[in-house]
C-alpha cells in the first residue's frame, strides 16, 4: 500500500495540484464548496420526494417539485423564508446543526425531515454542473466530470485534487463502456466507465455503472452514476 501511494502521489500531486488536507467529501457530515455553500438533502415523514436546500451564510435556495426559491435568513432567527416557503432547521444537542428540520411549501408543513449526508454530497454536485461522478475505497478517491470542460479527480482521502483537460470519448456500444484518456504533467489518466452493476465496498450502496481511473502502472477501481 505504501508503494501505491507513494507511486500515485507522484503522479498526481504536479504543479496544477491543490491539497487542502481535508477531510474526504462523502464522509462529512455536510458538503461544503469552496464557497462555503453547504448542502442538505431531506426526506420528510409523509413525502416521498427528497427536498434539496443550499445555504450560504444569511441566504440560500430550496429546491422541490412543489417550489424552487430563494430563502433569506429572518432577523434574529434560525429560520429562512422564500416567497411561501419556510425552512426551519433544528440544532439538537446530539447531531450536528441541520440534520433535522421542519419544511413548510405552499403552506404544507413537513415535519421530522431527515438530512441524508451521502445524498447531499451527489445533490452538491449536480448543482456545480457535474455530469457523472464516480467514488471509490482504499485509499478513498472521487471522480467528476463536467463534460465537455474538464476531469476532476480527488484522492489520498481529499488531500489532492487535481484538474484534468477534457478530451471526447471513445464508445463501445457492444461492451457499453465508455473510455477518456487524458494527460497530466506526470503522465497519462485513462477513465474507463463500463455499464454493469457495482456496489461500493464500504457502504454497499448500489450503482449502475463501475468505473477505471488508471494513473500510470495503478488503477483506482469504484462506482458511479451519471447525474445529468
Amino acid at each position: 500500500m505504501a508503494r501505491f501511494m507513494g507511486s500515485l502521489t507522484l503522479l498526481l500531486c504536479s504543479s496544477s495540484l491543490l491539497c487542502s488536507g481535508q477531510s474526504f467529501a462523502d464522509q462529512s457530515v455536510a458538503t461544503k464548496t469552496a464557497t462555503r455553500t453547504t448542502h442538505y438533502s431531506y426526506r420528510c415523514d409523509g413525502n416521498d420526494e427528497s427536498i434539496v436546500v443550499t445555504i450560504n451564510g444569511e441566504t440560500g435556495h430550496l429546491f422541490s417539485s412543489l417550489a424552487s426559491q430563494a430563502i433569506q435568513r429572518q432577523q434574529g432567527s434560525t429560520d429562512f423564508a422564500g416567497e411561501d416557503v419556510l425552512y426551519q432547521p433544528d440544532s439538537p444537542p446530539d447531531l450536528a446543526p441541520g440534520q433535522t428540520a421542519t419544511i413548510t411549501i405552499k403552506g404544507q408543513k413537513l415535519k421530522n425531515c431527515r438530512n441524508n449526508p451521502r445524498v447531499a454530497v451527489w445533490e452538491a454536485a449536480k448543482l456545480r454542473g457535474v455530469s457523472y461522478r464516480a467514488i471509490g475505497q482504499e485509499p478513498a478517491w472521487q471522480l467528476e466530470i463536467y463534460t465537455g470542460e474538464k476531469f476532476v479527480l480527488v484522492t489520498d482521502y481529499g488531500k489532492c485534487k487535481t484538474s484534468l483537460p477534457w478530451t471526447e470519448p471513445l464508445i463501445d456500444q457492444e461492451q457499453r463502456s465508455t473510455r477518456y484518456r487524458t494527460q497530466e504533467e506526470g503522465g497519462s489518466v485513462e477513465i474507463t466507465i463500463t455499464g454493469v452493476n457495482c456496489s461500493d465496498s464500504m457502504s454497499g450502496e448500489k450503482f449502475a455503472s463501475k468505473v477505471d481511473v488508471r494513473l500510470g502502472d495503478n488503477t483506482l477501481k469504484g462506482c458511479g452514476r451519471a447525474l445529468h
